[in-house]
C-alpha cells in the first residue's frame, strides 16, 4: 500500500490545472513532461487521419491575452483568426521572427522566463472519430510544437510537452467519443527549455510539423529496435529485430 500512496503523492502536483498553474510548468526544470507516450521508433498507421489544414487561432504578446477558458467546448471560436498547421506563427504575420546567436532576447533568470512578454498561441480545431475505430486505441500525434505546449481534448486537460523539437504522443481514447470531437492547444514561444536552446538559429514558435490522429489495436507492435549484423565481405547479414509489445 505504501508504494501506491507515494506514487500517488508524486503524480498529484504534475496535474495541477494547466491555466492557474503556468509557471509551475513553464518554469519548473523538474516537469517538461505530461501523460504523453513513451519514445518510440517512427511509424503510422495506414488509415491514420491527419489534422494538417486549418485551424482557429488567438494570438497574444502575453499569457493574459489568451482567455482563460479557451479550451472548453461551449467557448466560441468565431471571432478568432484562422492560421495553417503545419507553420511557424511568425511565418502568417503574428509576432516577430527573431534570430540569435547565444545570446537571449530577454534578461537571463533560469529557470524564469519574462510571463509578462511571453508570446502566446491558442489553437482550436475539431475533427471526427470514424465508426471503425469503436474498440481500438487512439492517438494524437504532433510531430513538432515549439516551444512549450499544452493540450485538451473536448475541454478536458490532456497533457503538456517541453520538446520543441522531438513529437509528442497522447492516449486519447477516454477522452474521445465517436464523431465530432474538439483539441485545443496552447503554445508558449518560451520556457525553461529555452535554456538548453542556444544555438545559432532563428527563434521561431507554432504547431510546425505533421499533426496525427491514428488508431490501433488494443495489443500493438508499440516499439522495435533492428540490427544488420554484416558478415566481414559486407555481403550479408544477419538481421536482429527487438520488439516491444504493449497490450492496452
Amino acid at each position: 500500500m505504501m508504494p501506491f500512496l507515494l506514487s500517488l503523492l508524486f503524480l498529484l502536483p504534475q496535474e495541477k490545472p494547466f491555466m492557474e498553474n503556468l509557471s509551475h510548468y513553464l518554469e519548473n526544470p523538474s516537469v517538461f513532461e505530461l501523460n504523453q507516450m513513451d519514445g518510440r521508433a517512427f511509424f503510422i498507421p495506414e488509415g491514420a487521419i491527419s489534422l494538417n489544414g486549418t485551424w482557429k487561432f488567438l494570438y497574444a504578446e502575453a499569457p493574459d491575452g489568451i482567455p482563460k477558458d479557451f479550451f472548453r467546448k461551449e467557448f466560441s471560436t468565431r471571432k478568432w483568426s484562422d492560421i495553417t498547421v503545419p507553420s511557424n506563427w511568425e511565418m502568417q504575420g503574428y509576432g516577430q521572427p527573431l534570430f540569435r546567436n547565444v545570446s537571449a532576447p530577454f534578461c537571463p533568470d533560469p529557470p524564469h522566463i519574462p510571463m509578462d512578454v511571453l508570446p502566446s498561441g491558442a489553437y482550436r480545431r475539431d475533427f471526427t472519430i470514424p465508426s471503425s475505430w469503436d474498440g481500438k486505441e487512439i492517438f494524437l500525434r504532433f510531430e513538432k510544437v515549439a516551444s512549450a505546449s499544452f493540450v485538451w481534448i473536448n475541454g478536458r486537460q490532456l497533457g503538456y510537452n517541453e520538446g520543441g523539437q522531438e513529437p509528442s504522443e497522447y492516449d486519447i481514447t477516454d477522452y474521445v467519443r465517436p464523431g465530432k470531437n474538439t483539441v485545443s492547444v496552447l503554445v508558449f514561444k518560451y520556457s525553461d527549455g529555452y535554456f538548453l536552446e542556444g544555438q545559432d538559429y532563428w527563434r521561431l514558435a507554432g504547431i510546425f510539423d505533421d499533426v496525427w490522429l491514428y488508431s490501433t489495436p488494443k495489443t500493438r507492435i508499440f516499439d522495435w529496435y533492428a540490427v544488420t549484423d554484416f558478415d566481414r565481405t559486407y555481403t550479408d547479414s544477419e538481421l536482429s529485430v527487438e520488439v516491444d509489445l504493449r497490450d492496452f
